[in-house]
């Protein structure tokens, strides 16, 4: 059955591309006499996969043991098929039919010599189910079956073979006794351990080599494990709980409680050890369906250890019912003292005489030949109850709290409190009343206190703030000034507290301020005592003061005034007259315009040398160096003067060739000049600019004769229109 001999089988159909169907596989052995050896490759796959049937040939391949070089390849034809039967692990289970496996047979003989590196046996194919949780992208991976003859096998060695095929589903959360154990027809001891399936394989559709789907021939060893998803490992491929997935080494059992739902690969390697020494290892590659709608009659009650709390609750009891698959009830509440502890309701209320230990029954579906029973010993205590109060001043250097708890416990209870910071007894404490206990630094500290006593616990939560002490700081100048200079006081006091405190600052003029830093003016001379104080109203509540007595000099200010006669002159008569009327004196100075300072005087003559509105500065001093000063404004006209020629004559001789005028003391002006006729020929708001005798001085030359003009002025000092009319002769 060499491939090179079986050329009828090429025409059988292809198997084209690759699918993920596999579940599962192994490969075994058994000496028929002679060196001769019996294998059998058996396949798994999902019979409700997307993937193709079973390949109508297996390529199975043997090396050399030793140097892994090929010593025989088989396209082997498929011997049977069947589905694996769907078997509940109890009469009382219904499971679901969504799941289907069926099991595929290739057997053939061949001879094997007796070698040094022995043989292995080996059988690849890709994919795997695309569904698969324990491991990442699972139908990127294939499998690889394989088995070994030992070396210089002169015995002609068996292979261990599994005495059943694996179950199809596992009913979740629901406990589990499979039996994966082998047989060995040459006696020898077997050992059962959970290892990694092996990959082989790979979806190059285009390829017949070691990559494709169905590699035709399987590759040298070694071969790579299956790696497993984060939270799985070969040696815990399932999730189960109470117990975990495992296998017993010696019997083969595989115990544990699925706890989700899912696929699951896995992989169960036993070892054929003779006189100790290991001969060869089978491995079955398999694949678990986990499934939630397996139907069976549970009987299951929440437990104290689901539900602490029902520990401390009294001698009540509200029964919660877990049970599945159930429609009736028969619970037994345990009671000694009476037969009428029993109800039939699904989640019964019961109240037994007093706290202690019951063992309670529920038996679910009862009288039914599928019921189930559970039973669970319920202890009732009853309720703890404490209180604590804090007591100790909240002010940082007064503080030494009592923490006293009080409340339906016994003298047996255990006690733990925490302290939220850290004190001078440190973070935390087991004594029922600590005493004078301060914290190290002011704060606000979550406090907590747990109480233990007949397997109940109690806490509560609390807060004790600690505030820092009230201290006083500001800053309160000693000052000479005079009247109305600002002075300034700050408060930089350390307060601790909810709400601004109160501050009270009295100047010792008959006035205050709730300010933390005011601003004061005195408008009156004399010597003044500040007081300043501070109250807080939460927190650590306290009030501090401090009084400065005669802390403050105010000395009177002069007053400056300076009469002038006349503020408006003109530059023909530029002189004023300066009076000296200050008052509380001692020096007085006054700036002029260009610079020069007046001492002191009673009356000052001053001239100015241009026109324009100027301002003298005058300056009162004291001996305090108390100053006032005041500014004064003076101006000087020009008065208002306009020549206003009666001729010229543009003729381009360079005399007389402009109309132009002469004013002084305007701020504004314009000239219109009009022909006999009325037309105007010249306008200007410019008394330099004048007329050269053309027509609007840009156009053809005017003719002569006499023409008529209208100027209007502004003076500076009256600030309205002054208005002349007159005639002009122009002359060629």
């Amino acid at each position: 059955m060499i491939k090179k001999l079986l050329l009828f089988f090429c025409l059988l159909p292809a198997f084209a591309g690759y699918a993920a169907h596999l579940v599962g596989g192994e490969i075994t052995y058994k000496c028929v006499g002679n060196h001769n050896y019996e294998v059998t490759l058996i396949v798994y796959r999902d019979c409700f996969s997307s993937g193709a049937e079973f390949d109508p040939l297996a390529s199975i391949t043997i090396y050399d043991g030793g140097n892994n070089s090929l010593v025989q390849d088989f396209d082997i034809p498929i011997l049977s098929s069947n589905k694996l039967p769907v078997e509940a692990p109890t009469n009382c289970t219904t499971l679901p039919p969504t799941v289907c496996t069926e099991r595929a047979v290739y057997r053939f003989t061949t001879h094997l010599p007796p070698r040094a590196g022995g043989y292995i046996i080996a059988h690849q194919r890709c994919c795997r189910n695309a569904t698969i949780v324990n491991v990442p992208n699972p139908d990127d991976w294939g499998s690889t079956y394989h088995a070994t003859i030992p070396g210089n096998d002169t015995g002609c060695n068996s292979s261990p073979v599994f005495n059943d095929t694996p179950p199809v589903v596992l009913c979740l959360d629901q406990p589990l006794q499979l039996d994966m154990s082998a047989s060995d027809a040459d006696g020898d001891s077997l050992y059962y351990g959970l290892c990694n399936p092996l990959h082989g394989g790979g979806k190059n559709s285009t390829s017949t080599g070691f990559d494709s789907p169905k590699p035709d021939m399987a590759a040298p060893p070694p071969y790579s494990p299956v790696f497993y998803a984060p939270g799985f490992t070969p040696q815990n491929p399932i999730t189960s709980a109470n117990p975990v997935m495992a296998i017993n080494p010696h019997t083969g059992i595989l115990s544990g409680r699925p706890t989700a739902v899912g696929q699951y690969v896995f992989a169960i390697c036993v070892s054929e050890y003779r006189s100790g020494v290991l001969i060869s290892t089978v491995r079955r590659d398999f694949q678990f369906n986990v499934s939630d709608a397996c139907q069976a009659t549970i009987s299951q009650m929440e437990t104290q250890l689901m539900n602490p709390s029902t520990l401390c609750d009294g001698p009540q009891l509200n029964f919660q019912n877990l049970s599945r698959f159930a429609t009736s009830y028969f619970w037994d509440f345990g009671d000694p003292l009476t037969n009428g502890d029993t109800s039939r309701l699904k989640n019964p209320t019961y109240i037994y005489p007093d706290t202690g230990s019951y063992t309670v029954t529920l038996i679910a579906n009862p009288g039914d030949v599928c019921a189930d029973t559970s039973y669970y010993t319920f202890k009732l205590n009853f309720p703890l109850s404490i209180s604590t109060t804090v007591t100790g001043d909240v002010c940082f250097d007064k503080q030494s709290f009592i923490f006293n708890l009080t409340g339906d416990f016994s003298t047996n209870a255990k006690y733990f409190w925490d302290f939220g910071g850290a004190t001078d007894q440190g973070a935390n404490s087991t004594e029922a009343n600590p005493k004078n206990v301060n914290y190290i630094e002011p704060g606000s500290y979550p406090i907590s206190v747990t109480v233990e006593d007949f397997g109940c616990s109690k806490q509560i939560f609390d807060t004790v703030e600690v505030y820092a002490d009230l201290k006083l700081q500001h800053y309160v100048p000693a000052l000479n000034i005079c009247v109305s200079e600002p002075v300034y006081f700050r408060d930089s006091s350390i307060t601790d507290t909810r709400i601004d405190p109160y501050h009270y600052w009295d100047f010792g003029d008959g006035t205050a301020s709730n300010e933390p830093s005011p601003v004061h003016t005195y408008t009156e001379p004399g010597i003044y005592t500040i007081e300043h104080s501070v109250q807080t109203l939460t927190g650590c509540k306290d009030s501090v003061f401090e009084r400065f007595i005669n802390q403050i000099q105010v000395y009177p200010n002069p007053v400056s005034q300076l009469d002038i006669y006349p503020t408006t002159v003109s530059i023909f008569d530029p002189t004023v007259n300066l009076t000296n009327y200050s008052e509380n004196y001692d020096l007085t100075r006054t700036y002029l315009p260009d610079g020069e300072v007046l001492e002191t005087f009673d009356m000052q003559t001053i001239t100015f040398k241009d026109t324009g509105t100027f301002a003298l500065k005058h300056v009162a001093m004291n001996d305090f160096g108390c100053r006032d000063s005041s500014i004064y404004l003076v101006t000087v006209e020009v008065p208002l003067n306009i020549y206003i020629p009666n001729s010229f004559t543009p003729n381009g001789d360079g005399i007389n060739d402009i109309f132009t005028l002469e004013v002084t003391g305007s701020e504004k002006f314009s000239i219109r000049i009009f022909n006999r006729w009325g037309e105007m020929v010249y306008e200007s708001f410019d008394p330099k600019e004048g007329w050269n005798g053309r027509i609007l001085n840009y156009f053809e030359p005017a003719p002569e004769g006499l023409y008529t003009y209208q100027v209007v002025v502004r003076t500076i000092k009256h600030a309205r229109d002054i208005k002349k009319h007159g005639t002009i002769t122009l002359i060629r």
